[in-house]
């Protein structure tokens, strides 16, 4: 069991102790812990690695853009939350930089022309493949599928609309945010849409095979009234996030941990 997932089964397991919630209400703090740590830990890993390059803006940018399209879409995991932080923090960075070092230095035309080729297979890749889900958590209603692939067409022509504003503010104002913000969107929906196909799916599955990192061991300590008064806060927070992603293929990054079956949704 990883760090996080130890926090959030000491979560749940102090909200059914403490608050005397149901064995199914557990499962789904635990569930929502854990994909709120995940999310925590990554923008939090995101901001220091990429600080150190100097591509901040670029690489929370690029993470948002794939975390939102990821959340329609599905497509690869990896096998822990530690995994997960890592590859998603490396390719942020890695994106982050072409865009900084590389694409900000190129004609606008050549960069338009790039980006919208990055958008048109994104949506290619998408609509024949998405919504990809997981052995952890299964979409089996029909309905739910062809939501998630409505909403994920949705979000590519949205970005689509974003990317020709921020090329026209750009040109206007010659602000360099603009031109990252395009590049960051046209890259953000490549990355997402080679996750779903099997090639994708291949690589990052090897790459989580040859990572191995060892857990830290740590726990929380609930006893005293403020730690109840944060634990019913924990709760309602961990809850919330689980009943969300419940409606979704994915939530942020590469990790999905196992849905409880009292939150799937059949029809």
């Amino acid at each position: 069991m990883t760090l996080t997932e130890k926090i959030a089964t000491t979560i749940g397991r102090n909200a059914r102790l403490v608050l005397s919630v149901n064995e199914d209400k557990e499962k789904i703090v635990v569930y929502g812990a854990v994909s709120l740590l995940q999310i925590l830990w990554t923008i939090l890993w995101t901001i220091v690695i990429s600080m150190i390059f100097g591509v901040v803006y670029e690489s929370l940018f690029f993470t948002i853009v794939v975390s939102a399209l990821k959340k329609y879409s599905g497509g690869a995991h990896a096998s822990s939350p530690g995994r997960c932080v890592f590859i998603g923090v490396t390719i942020s960075t890695v994106f982050g930089l072409i865009i900084n070092i590389l694409l900000s230095k190129q004609n606008i035309i050549v960069v338009a022309i790039l980006g919208l080729l990055c958008n048109s297979i994104a949506l290619f890749i998408i609509m024949k493949l998405s919504p990809v889900d997981s052995v952890k958590k299964p979409i089996t209603s029909v309905k739910m599928r062809l939501r998630l692939k409505r909403n994920s067409e949705i979000l590519i022509f949205f970005y689509l609309f974003i990317m020709v504003n921020t090329l026209l503010l750009f040109k206007i104002s010659s602000n360099l945010c603009f031109l990252k913000a395009f590049e960051c969107i046209s890259l953000g929906t490549l990355w997402q849409s080679i996750t779903l196909t099997n090639r994708g799916i291949n690589i990052l599955n090897k790459v989580d095979f040859i990572l191995n990192f060892k857990n830290i061991k740590g726990g929380n300590n609930m006893k005293t009234k403020i730690g109840k008064l944060l634990l019913g806060i924990t709760v309602s927070a961990c809850t919330l996030m689980a009943i969300s992603i419940s409606a979704s293929a994915c939530l942020f990054g590469f990790y999905q941990p196992e849905e409880p079956k009292c939150l799937r949704k059949e029809d």
